[in-house]
């Protein structure tokens, strides 16, 4: 699903370097489940994020925020365009990280239903 990842790059004189990334399928669920998180069903209607990454030494600096408001509104526009049927953006998140994802405008949905290691997830 190239169309849903996003890359931020640091450049320079002859090269740029990847400092961040964001990547996605869709589903037609419209919570997440674990398989939800495992296929991509294109021209689906939930977006699913799976990864917000940023390279540790660009950490801290609103890279994190910036790079996803970003891609919510890559998301936004292609569908505003037509080129996409996409309606609810979906991601899942340790409690220690809710407030920087409602900083970007989602709401906490509550406690997930996956399971993936030690701590529980909630849906955003």
């Amino acid at each position: 699903a190239p169309k849903l990842f996003l890359g931020a790059y640091e450049l320079q004189s002859n090269s740029r370097t990847l400092i961040g990334y964001i990547c996605a399928t869709q589903s037609p669920d419209k919570t997440l489940k674990h398989e939800s998180m495992t296929a991509h069903v294109s021209g689906s209607s939930s977006v699913c994020i799976h990864s917000i990454c940023v390279a540790p030494s660009s950490r801290r600096k609103g890279l994190g925020l910036a790079l996803l408001k970003e891609y919510i509104a890559h998301l936004e526009k292609a569908r505003a365009e037509g080129s996409e049927s996409w309606d609810t953006v979906l991601l899942l998140a340790h409690e220690d990280l809710i407030s920087f994802y409602e900083k970007a405008g989602f709401e906490n949905g509550g406690r997930s239903s996956v399971v993936h290691g030690a701590l529980p997830w909630y849906e955003m």
